[in-house]
């Protein structure tokens, strides 16, 4: 087997998965984590590891499977999420976390609609309010869930001004000032409805077609306007329309939500500055150029 994954690891694992490992192969995504697909006797998984990771990042990536989980159970669509075997620290400083593989399967238009609609009923299922759920991860960066009362309220407070924080040496004054105009805004921009369940880094990286089904991973999870979720599959592209269209049938978004996307990737769009530079402050300034322009 592959001496890439740290020895120190490897005794937990076993442990974990009963048996042996017989063969790992790294696979992509791995970023920020080392990622790898496991085969043993008692079929194949995936291990996520980091030393000296970000303080609990896999407990909340499992507690965000677990909570996307018990939602997509309220409301069967067929949406999947690999099940969660472990995590935890292992000697040398390393974090894990080890979780179900799912089979790759074909991006047909069926699957494409289907997708569609397991976000259209995740997206219905009742929570509570906006945020009030454990504090997470956008990527590198720590994400804070504390309750408000409305979308927008939660929107500036708990994304957009802590990444305004973080990206000030990359800010100008006029990139300050469109913030603060932007935020005197929000309550006229988004629209009222009730919160929904997001994934929350809901880009086409995180999106999986699988033998069996639509997959969602590595989510950034908590309570906030449906939005986010459609406007993050537009950010990178990669998302065919058919999934929009079947999405749209199913739960029809408010009118004029794509008029609304660069509002919400603004928060990943900040996310990106403060994770890797500069590089993406032309495409902040333009999404904001375009809101204020409405």
């Amino acid at each position: 087997m592959s001496r890439s994954i740290a020895p120190s690891l490897l005794p937990l694992l076993e442990q974990h998965l009963g048996g042996p490992i017989l063969e790992s192969t790294p696979l992509s995504g791995g970023d920020i984590n080392h990622v790898y697909r496991l085969r043993t006797g008692r079929g194949d998984f995936v291990l996520k590891a980091k030393r000296r990771a970000l303080p609990h990042v896999f407990f909340a990536e499992a507690q965000g499977l677990g909570l996307l989980r018990r939602a997509t159970s309220r409301r069967p669509a067929g949406l999947l999420m690999p099940e969660v075997l472990a995590h935890g620290d292992a000697p040398g400083g390393w974090q894990y976390l080890l979780q179900g593989y799912l089979p790759p399967g074909d991006e047909t238009p069926q699957a494409q609609e289907a997708l569609g609609r397991g976000l259209a009923a995740l997206h219905s299922v009742p929570v509570p309010g906006f945020g009030d759920t454990a504090d997470n991860y956008f990527g590198a960066l720590p994400q804070f869930n504390p309750p408000f009362q409305n979308a927008a309220d939660f929107f500036w407070n708990a994304r957009l001004r802590p990444q305004l924080r973080l990206a000030q040496e990359h800010l100008s004054e006029d990139d300050t000032d469109n913030f603060e105009a932007l935020h005197q805004r929000l309550p006229r921009l988004i629209p009222t409805g009730p919160p929904s369940l997001v994934h929350g880094d809901l880009w086409h990286g995180n999106l999986l077609y699988t033998a069996a089904g639509p997959a969602l991973i590595d989510p950034a999870a908590t309570h906030s306007h449906r939005e986010v979720d459609l406007a993050a599959m537009r950010l990178f592209g990669g998302v065919a329309e058919r999934v929009f269209d079947a999405y749209a049938e199913a739960f029809p978004p408010a009118p004029g939500w794509q008029e609304r996307t660069d509002l919400w990737n603004l928060y990943p769009l900040l996310c990106h500055v403060n994770m890797f530079g500069s590089g993406y402050l032309g495409r902040t300034r333009a999404a904001l150029k375009t809101i204020l322009d409405l």
